[in-house]
C-alpha cells in the first residue's frame, strides 16, 4: 500500500512539474518575441474602395453636415466621398480588409457608404508577424527565419498575402 501511495505521489509530482514548465512556455508565445518584420511595399493589398460607417463618421470624413446625411438616409442608401480620414474610418477599413466586420457596424441600420478612392490611406511599409506567417507570405523556410530571429532579428519581403498578414496590416492602420 505504501509503495502504491509513493508511486501515485511521484506520478502526480511529475505531472505537476510538467504543467508548471509548460505554463511559462505557453505564456511566452503570447508576447510574441519571435516576430519577423515583413516588407509589404511591392505587394498588391486588398484595400476596399468603399466602407459602410455610421452617419457621424461619414459626416466627419466627407466634410458634410450630419443632418444632411441623416435626411438623405431617410430616403434610402447614402454615399459620400471621403476628403479626410479618422480613426473610426481606419478601423472600418481594417475590419473590411480582414473580414472582421466589427459588432458596431453589423448592428447599425443607418450606415453611410464612404468612397475611399481619392483618400491617401497610410498603409504601413512593414509589419511584424509571427515566423509562420512571415515564412508563408515571403516564401522562405520557417527555420531560416527562426535562425535569423535568434541572431538578433529577421526581415523578409512579402511575395504574397494571407488573412493573417492582412489582419496585421489592418491593425497597423488603426
Amino acid at each position: 500500500m505504501h509503495r502504491l501511495r509513493m508511486a501515485l505521489v511521484g506520478g502526480l509530482t511529475a505531472v505537476m512539474m510538467t504543467a508548471m514548465a509548460a505554463g511559462p512556455a505557453s505564456a511566452a508565445t503570447n508576447d510574441q518575441s519571435g516576430l519577423v518584420n515583413v516588407n509589404v511595399q511591392d505587394l498588391a493589398l486588398q484595400v476596399p474602395v468603399s466602407v459602410a460607417v455610421p452617419v457621424s463618421v461619414a459626416a466627419n470624413v466627407c466634410d458634410v453636415n450630419v443632418n444632411v446625411l441623416a435626411e438623405q438616409l431617410s430616403n434610402g442608401p447614402v454615399s459620400c466621398d471621403a476628403t479626410g480620414t479618422s480613426t473610426a474610418l481606419n478601423m472600418a477599413i481594417a475590419d473590411a480588409m480582414t473580414g472582421q466586420g466589427g459588432p458596431s457596424t453589423n448592428q447599425q441600420s443607418g450606415l453611410v457608404n464612404v468612397n475611399l478612392q481619392d483618400v491617401a490611406i497610410q498603409v504601413p511599409v512593414s509589419v511584424a508577424v509571427p515566423i509562420g506567417v512571415a515564412a508563408n507570405v515571403c516564401d522562405v523556410n520557417a527555420n531560416v527565419l527562426a535562425t535569423q530571429v535568434r541572431n538578433g532579428g529577421a526581415t523578409c519581403d512579402a511575395t504574397s498575402t494571407s488573412t493573417a498578414l492582412s489582419r496585421a496590416i489592418g491593425l497597423a492602420i488603426v
